[in-house]
């Protein structure tokens, strides 16, 4: 049951995107403040201030001009998320992390806003800093989320405090206030966001670790790492279970197996939801799931190519494709900074569960990629498969089975892209009372990144006429890319989306102030 009336729908056709990454994700200015010399990456300017924008700048007639400000500390988040693994010349985000650095970012701006309406409570002090109607104004409510969001941001991501000063400043505040008064807007934004600080920094991620993030399980894989594309089936002690990776040089270690065991939002506890355990190998079900993406890596589109390798993206792998979902649902639908701060708040709870519940389940199965049981199954076989960039469909040795794009190091069921979609499609579907979406992408000829200037031979375009659909799309891609199994992703879609309805039904308990 949505808290409003659905969406009118769009007047206006929208255009597709026309280019696959940001087309500027940071600025920077000739005063900047240094730079990052990390080993095997080139230097990396420290960025003086973020390029707030929304990506898709669709609005219905009659909406407002320009986005909240809650859209642009949402972008400011996504830009220092970005920076910050270019910076040290990785090719993945951690999904786990962003997801919670998202979650964290928006319960503060939440929390901030929810002072200043006249029903919502707050997720660590109810309604007890609820400010009188004569101070409920749209200037009250833009300080205190930014103050909120500056504090959020510093503790999260420090390296670069230049640039979120300069965004507090953008928006006429003082990140230097030292003593605001009792009660403003400043002194409500820090002081909310300091609880959730506050709370989130036990809540089992290990930030607060050195290295920050770092695991404290002690997991270790069963089996030796694999050096990627010289792979040796004598040294492998458990196939069906996950095998490290040695790329460029550097050995895998399991992102953030911790998450497993990380507080959630309305999770009742991580491991709330699971899905039916892979199938034994060997196995005839095991075996058809290696003769599928046999037969798909065989037999790759260029609109299947496309489809992976958009979904892999740095800045659209989850939880940034939802983060434009919600941009665009912002746009579309003309929202204010009431809707955005709710709609944000909800979206990257889902996306913050949604991330503790998969790796919930990949600790519980611990399951083999493909990249490994593929080829290990089989080795000493005569295959057709893509047999790498710009060679199409060859004949090779099974061992030589490769996936279409990088495989990440975490094991492979559930499939994170298939739940984190689910859990955002269903939460968008309630919040906004219908599951439509509209977006669409322009993926141009010979845009790939794995076959530059020849896959695609023309414009692929993407269209997601629901939020099912783009989460249904989001899931197969990792199938079609060859990173996951089948079994990994539509149980994954389906997880999601009970964790996306559990969300949403605890989010409107705070936005109608019943949260006790």
């Amino acid at each position: 049951m949505s808290h409003r009336p659905a969406a009118p729908a769009s007047t206006t056709t929208p255009a597709a995107r026309t280019a696959l990454t940001r087309r500027r994700v940071l600025t920077t200015s000739a005063a900047a403040a240094g730079a990052l010399a990390l080993p095997g990456s080139a230097a990396w300017a420290v960025p003086t201030s973020f390029e707030a924008e929304t990506r898709t700048g669709r609005r219905r007639p009659g909406a407002v001009t320009d986005p909240s400000v809650v859209i642009r500390w949402n972008q400011a988040a996504m830009d220092a998320i970005l920076g910050r693994y270019q910076a040290a010349g990785n090719r993945f985000g951690p999904a786990t992390v962003n997801a919670r650095a998202l979650a964290i970012i928006h319960n503060a701006i939440y929390d901030a806003w929810a002072c200043y309406d006249h029903c919502a409570v707050g997720t660590r002090f109810g309604g007890a800093l609820r400010r009188p109607r004569s101070e409920r104004t749209l200037d009250n409510k833009n300080e205190a989320i930014s103050y909120a969001a500056h504090l959020a941001l510093l503790d999260l991501y420090p390296e670069y405090k230049v640039a979120i000063d300069n965004m507090l400043r953008s928006l006429g505040h003082d990140p230097e206030l030292a003593d605001p008064r009792r009660n403003s807007p400043a002194w409500i934004g820090r002081r909310t966001a300091q609880a959730v600080l506050d709370y989130r920094h036990a809540d089992g991620a290990n930030q607060l670790g050195t290295p920050a993030y770092s695991d404290t399980t002690g997991y270790q894989p069963r089996n030796t790492p694999q050096i990627a594309g010289a792979f040796d089936p004598a040294t492998v002690t458990d196939p069906a279970h996950w095998t490290p990776l040695i790329v460029g040089g550097k050995t895998q270690r399991y992102l953030t197996p911790q998450f497993a065991v990380m507080q959630p939002f309305a999770l009742s506890r991580p491991d709330q939801f699971t899905v039916p355990a892979p199938p034994a190998y060997p196995s005839v079900r095991m075996t058809a799931a290696i003769e599928e993406l046999l037969d798909i890596s065989a037999r790759l589109t260029d609109e299947q190519k496309a489809i992976a390798e958009f979904w892999l993206n740095d800045d659209v792998t989850p939880p940034g494709a939802q983060q434009m979902w919600g941009r665009y649902v912002s746009a579309r639908d003309g929202h204010g900074v009431d809707e955005d701060a709710q709609i944000f708040f909800g979206l990257n709870m889902a996306e913050c569960d949604a991330a503790i519940g998969s790796w919930a389940v990949k600790a519980q199965y611990d399951f083999a990629r493909p990249s490994t049981l593929i080829p290990f199954d089989q080795r000493g076989r005569q295959i057709r498969s893509w047999g790498g960039p710009g060679q199409g469909s060859v004949t090779m040795d099974g061992v030589d089975w490769q996936a279409y794009v990088a495989v990440p190091p975490f094991p492979a069921t559930v499939s994170g892209h298939s739940t984190f979609s689910g859990a955002a499609a269903e939460f968008l579907r309630r919040f906004t009372g219908s599951d439509s979406f509209g977006d669409s992408y322009r993926f141009k000829a010979g845009a790939s990144t794995v076959e530059p200037g020849l896959t695609p031979r023309t414009d692929v375009v993407l269209h997601w006429p629901t939020f099912s659909e783009a989460a249904r799309q989001a899931g197969i891609s990792r199938v079609y890319g060859g990173m996951h199994w089948s079994f990994d992703n539509e149980p994954g879609i389906e997880m999601g989306h009970r964790i996306g309805k559990v969300v949403h039904r605890q989010a409107m308990r705070y936005f109608g102030g019943t949260h006790r």
